[in-house]
């Protein structure tokens, strides 16, 4: 009876550890899946993360320069429009005589051109055409 007692106890310890065996395995599966997800989740999110910086370091560079020609800009400007030695009274005064200089330019051409367009009309064309290839 001993014997009989102690196969059938050793029985269902075994159908106990193998219920439980059984169920480790599924529990083990279960989170080994759960563990690639996150592992491949974690994986795209890595090289959304990557991108993500090389493009904003692709900015970064790109704003440096646009930065650094800002500021060779504003040097360049800087004798000019800040240390320049000529106040806008100057300046306003040169281009007056500028526009005056100009103005007289255009209407001695002007004078020329009339003159010139009178001595045709007074000597036929042939005439003021040899009259000034005469040497003067």
């Amino acid at each position: 009876a001993d014997f009989a007692q102690m196969e059938s106890q050793t029985l269902a310890q075994e159908e106990g550890d193998q219920e439980a065996f059984e169920q480790d395995i599924k529990d083990c599966k279960i989170e080994m899946a759960r563990r690639q997800s996150e592992s491949s989740q974690k994986a795209a999110e890595e090289k959304r993360t990557l991108e993500k910086k090389r493009e904003m370091e692709a900015t970064r560079k790109s704003v440096a320069g646009e930065k650094e020609a800002t500021e060779q800009y504003l040097k360049d400007l800087q004798p000019a429009c800040v240390e320049g030695s000529s106040t806008y009274d100057d300046r306003k005064a040169a281009r007056a005589v500028e526009v005056q200089a100009l103005t007289e330019a255009q209407s001695l051409l002007q004078k020329a051109f009339e003159d010139k367009a009178d001595d045709v009309e007074k000597l036929g064309f042939l005439a003021a055409k040899r009259r000034s290839a005469a040497p003067a």
